[in-house]
């Protein structure tokens, strides 16, 4: 009986020198099951705990190689006897599988797969329970005395204060985890600072990786984060909006904000609140919108050309109606002096002025047909190879038999040859309408059309250049827009040019026109030179 007396003594006394150690919890556990399994000759010892919601799961086993014991269970399976024997306050449940054991007891050691069982509760701060110590499978089935099984639930409530600090700890590091991911992967940038003094309190990954890291923010304030020039208060920050008149905070500010390194639009969200130390803290949460301003932007400039182009519809729609009417009108009028005319000189006269109005009638039609064409992307091209040489040639030709010619339209001699691969219609349409112009506009002097080689560009620049009247600074960086007349009262569409643009940009070169008022101007374009 002594000696029973000293191994007990023994035993409790190296059970409460291990629980007060600086050994780690886990190895308090572990040792501390294992004592207690070898002093009052159990099998197998286990802990259970609870995921806080729905299951309780096997969190540590000792002497369970068979895996007889349930690896998890759901808090409704238990019954309520099961649950009332668990929550015992004085001594732990005990039975074990005799002739003498109640059904409820043989139900709740069957519920563990065991012979013989000893169980006592674990609860939190709270008095919640969080888990279970059990024992199960004693060597010798031997009832405790109230006495022993109080002591023993001493032994366990001691160790379960050590479960329920290891439980605390996980489930703040989990917390923390959870948190930590939520705020990583929501797909916005948080930061929090110190609502009076500015100073950064947090930052999340997507926050802290355009400016190089976390490291970037700590013991910096708010502005001297952000912002390179600032060394001060924002002069927009949102504090005063974020609280009362007490100090208490209020509601959810927001506001849109470009980031100024890299230009890029968030939508910006304001909130005061306690933070974790007590004092007040401001979080700002923003939303990339970036590409919602692109859009917002792309929509603005289209409905301004819209509005844009509606307005010069209705006016070319105005001037097509006079622009249509006046040869009409003219071939009317003349076709009815003609009939009545006996006078062969009149008669001719009447012809030709017919013959133009006829012209002007069928260019105008020309016209609107290839601008419908263009904005239906329908404009046709057929493309093959051209000798540019023998091209401009033929064009020259073409205004030779032209007698009426206010000046001479000319080719510069000596021009190499060249071969590029092109629609030879759309060309001469291009070259063609802007000798046409010049002819319009010079009274005096000539128009020559030239072309030479670019070779830093590896394109062929062909070119107009005419001595006439020239255009004026304002008006010559609109002349390739659609329904823009250099002279009101000129005869034409305003739509050559801007049709011309279209083709050469389909061709894949470019057009421009240097020109000065009162000396003359130069119409150009370059083409590829390349041989398909």
């Amino acid at each position: 009986m002594i000696r029973e007396r000293e191994n007990y003594h023994a035993f409790l006394l190296h059970f409460l020198e291990r629980l007060n150690s600086c050994d780690s919890i886990e190895k308090k556990i572990t040792e501390s099951l294992t004592d207690i399994c070898e002093y009052y000759g159990f099998k197998r010892a286990f802990i259970y705990q609870t995921d806080g919601f729905r299951y309780f799961y096997l969190k540590e086993t000792i002497g369970n190689n068979d895996n007889i014991l349930r690896q998890r269970f759901e808090i409704s399976e238990m019954s309520n006897q099961h649950v009332a024997h668990a929550n015992g306050k004085s001594k732990p449940f005990y039975a074990c599988r005799t002739q003498n054991a109640s059904w409820d007891d043989v139900d709740i050691i069957d519920f563990y797969r065991v012979n013989s069982l000893l169980i006592r509760q674990i609860q939190d701060s709270e008095g919640k329970i969080i888990g279970f110590i059990g024992f199960a499978d004693r060597e010798h089935a031997i009832s405790f005395t109230d006495e022993e099984l109080q002591i023993i639930h001493l032994i366990l409530g001691s160790l379960s204060k050590e479960i329920a600090v290891r439980e605390y700890k996980e489930r703040e590091v989990r917390a923390s985890k959870t948190l930590s991911s939520i705020m990583n992967n929501m797909g916005v940038d948080i930061y929090v600072n110190s609502f009076d003094s500015h100073d950064m309190l947090y930052a999340n990954e997507s926050m802290a990786a355009p400016y190089g890291g976390i490291e970037h923010f700590e013991g910096k304030k708010c502005w001297q984060a952000l912002y390179k020039d600032k060394t001060g208060e924002c002069e927009f920050c949102p504090k005063k909006h974020l609280i009362d008149e007490n100090g208490l905070p209020t509601k959810v500010y927001s506001w849109d904000y470009q980031r100024p390194f890299d230009k890029c639009w968030f939508r910006v969200f304001s909130a005061a609140f306690d933070w974790i130390d007590g004092q007040m803290a401001h979080v700002i949460t923003s939303v990339d919108i970036n590409h919602q301003k692109t859009i917002e932007e792309e929509l603005r400039i289209a409905k301004e050309k819209a509005e844009n182009l509606d307005r010069l519809k209705s006016a070319f729609l105005a001037n097509m109606s006079h622009e249509i009417r006046t040869p009409l009108n003219a071939i009317v009028g003349f076709a009815s002096l003609l009939v009545e005319s006996d006078d062969k000189k009149d008669r001719q006269d009447y012809v030709d002025i017919m013959q133009e109005n006829t012209e002007l009638l069928l260019q105008l039609i020309s016209d609107i047909l290839d601008l419908s064409k263009i904005e239906a992307g329908t404009l046709d091209f057929t493309m093959d190879h051209l000798d540019i040489k023998s091209f401009c040639e033929d064009i020259m030709r073409n205004y030779d038999i032209k007698e009426d010619k206010p000046v001479p339209v000319l080719l510069t001699p000596d021009l190499p040859q060249y071969y590029i691969y092109t629609d030879k219609k759309r060309l001469m349409q291009v070259i063609t309408n802007f000798i046409n112009n010049a002819l319009k506009f010079t009274k005096e002097g000539q128009i020559l059309l030239e072309y030479h080689h670019k070779k830093e560009t590896d394109e062929i620049e062909f070119s107009v250049t005419d001595t006439g009247m020239g255009i004026a600074p304002d008006k010559a960086s609109r002349v390739f827009e659609r329904f823009v007349k250099l002279n009101s009262f000129s005869k034409g569409t305003g739509l050559g040019l801007s049709i011309c643009r279209s083709i050469i940009e389909h061709l894949g070169g470019t057009i421009g026109v240097e020109s000065k008022l009162g000396t003359g101007s130069r119409f150009w374009f370059t083409h590829p030179y390349k041989v398909k």
